[in-house]
């Protein structure tokens, strides 16, 4: 008789077991033999008891305090006295590096008096009251000839806006040159004010004039400035300079009648100054500086500078 025999290797195995009383291979599957090296990070995280289990989290626990109103009240309560001190340090010690409280009244302001105000700076020839102010804190609106800050502001931003809009009628505006146009008459401003306080230190000459008061009155020039670009728009170069020379002798004009009893204290009403000579230098290097800084500020928009290479666009 032939056999046929299945070389299987399951089925071999399986013989041999019967035959020799071995137990099957595949019988160890259901006994897995232990492994060498025993994973225990995962069996026993899973299984170690919470410690701190029983009670709830950090995170509850402050949630709990956060929710509960008579905490929230205190919290709010601590929070808004913490402030209130904190604004009144602040106040306190800003005083010190910068006057708030003086730099207050030079805002303060009204319709009425910005618009005689610049009556009186454009036509400066026919004003016949010329008496001097209390600068020592008292509002700009109780004299006319008081120095404010509000005019001097409003027409530094008009300024950088008509350069723009002259230059922009030429075809030849970039958006870099309001940031130019701002920064040079804010450097030249600076620079100003720092000669005038330069020349009071070394000819030795003592005013009531303050730092506000110069930024004022060299801030008054900006409205002249933008006269004469308003008539070089309209009437071209010769407007502007014409509107020039007699913007010039305004300011000319204003800033001699209004100072002179600041630097000049012992004049009379007849206009004639009897302080030294240092201080009527003083009066006419302020006075005279004005046209020298209006036309360099104003005279390039005449013909425009040529914008920067990289905005220029080719068709």
């Amino acid at each position: 008789l032939l056999y046929t025999i299945k070389f299987e290797p399951s089925f071999v195995a399986e013989q041999i077991a019967m035959d020799f009383n071995v137990p099957a291979v595949h019988q160890r599957a259901s006994h897995p033999e232990p492994a060498l090296f025993e994973d225990t990070s995962t069996a026993n995280q899973q299984q170690a008891p919470r410690q701190f289990g029983s009670g709830p989290s950090i995170g509850e626990q402050y949630g709990q305090y956060i929710n509960d109103p008579l905490f929230a009240n205190m919290a709010k309560q601590y929070g808004s006295s913490l402030a209130t001190s904190g604004k009144a340090y602040v106040e306190q010690n800003l005083d010190r590096y910068i006057p708030v409280s003086r730099v207050k009244f030079y805002f303060a302001v009204t319709t009425d008096y910005v618009l005689h105000k610049l009556m009186l700076l454009l036509f400066p020839f026919f004003n016949k009251e010329w008496g001097a102010y209390n600068n020592s804190g008292g509002e700009p609106t109780r004299h006319l000839n008081s120095p404010d800050l509000y005019i001097p502001v409003m027409g530094f931003a008009t300024y950088v806006v008509t350069v723009a809009v002259a230059l922009g009628n030429q075809g030849k505006f970039t958006p870099e040159m309001l940031g130019m146009t701002a920064t040079t008459a804010f450097v030249w401003l600076m620079i100003e004010i720092g000669i005038v306080q330069l020349a009071m230190y070394l000819i030795s000459v003592s005013t009531d004039i303050k730092i506000f008061d110069l930024a004022s009155f060299s801030g008054y020039k900006f409205v002249h400035m933008i006269l004469s670009l308003l008539c070089f728009m309209l009437l071209g170069s010769t407007g502007y300079y014409i509107s020039f020379l007699y913007a010039s002798a305004a300011i000319v004009y204003f800033l001699i009648c209004t100072l002179r009893y600041i630097i000049l204290p012992d004049s009379t009403e007849d206009r004639i100054a009897r302080g030294s000579k240092r201080r009527n230098n003083l009066l006419l290097l302020i006075a005279f500086i004005q046209p020298l800084i209006m036309f360099w500020l104003t005279h390039h928009v005449t013909y425009g500078p040529e914008p920067p290479a990289s905005s220029k666009t080719y068709v």
